[in-house]
Parts: C-alpha cells; sequence; structure tokens
C-alpha cells in the first residue's frame, strides 16, 4: 500500500511540475497577434508572433524567462533578422 502512495504522489507531482499554460495576445480586429506558452508564470517553450493578416511573423524559444533563439519572417513568409529584444 506504501509503494502506491509514492507512485500516486510521484505522479501527481510530475503533472503540477510539467503543467504549461498557453495565453493568446489579440490584435484590436480580433486576430491572434501572439501564443506565449508558460510555465510556472514564466515564458517556457516556443512563443509565436503573428502579422495582422495571420502569417507567421516570428518563433522565439524561451528557456526561463529568457529568449534563446528565434527566427523572424517577413510578410511573404522569407527569414529576415530579428530586431533586438
Amino acid at each position: 500500500m506504501n509503494g502506491k502512495k509514492a507512485i500516486l504522489l510521484f505522479c501527481f507531482l510530475f503533472v503540477l511540475g510539467c503543467s504549461v499554460e498557453t495565453k493568446k495576445e489579440l490584435y484590436p480586429s480580433g486576430k491572434v497577434k501572439a501564443e506565449k506558452r508558460y510555465k510556472k508564470g514564466k515564458l517556457e517553450g516556443i512563443t509565436k508572433e503573428f502579422y495582422e493578416s495571420g502569417k507567421l511573423k516570428a518563433k522565439i524559444y524561451y528557456k526561463d524567462d529568457r529568449p534563446a533563439t528565434s527566427t523572424c519572417y517577413d510578410e511573404q513568409e522569407n527569414i529576415i533578422p530579428c530586431p533586438q529584444q
């Protein structure tokens, strides 16, 4: 019985620690401006930014609330230099 409780506790803590929340920012028109992933209140993982046209503007990988790598695109979907954060 003790082993089952330990496994259940481990699973609960694992799920709680791995919970990731995705938040969307919108343009005034209602179109998606950004999709940002948070873990424990900090940016974590891939954030996507969009032009109002809906085309991808940037993909930014965050680690511990700081941008680690990024790829930016123009409206024609060509890769361009990213502006400094």
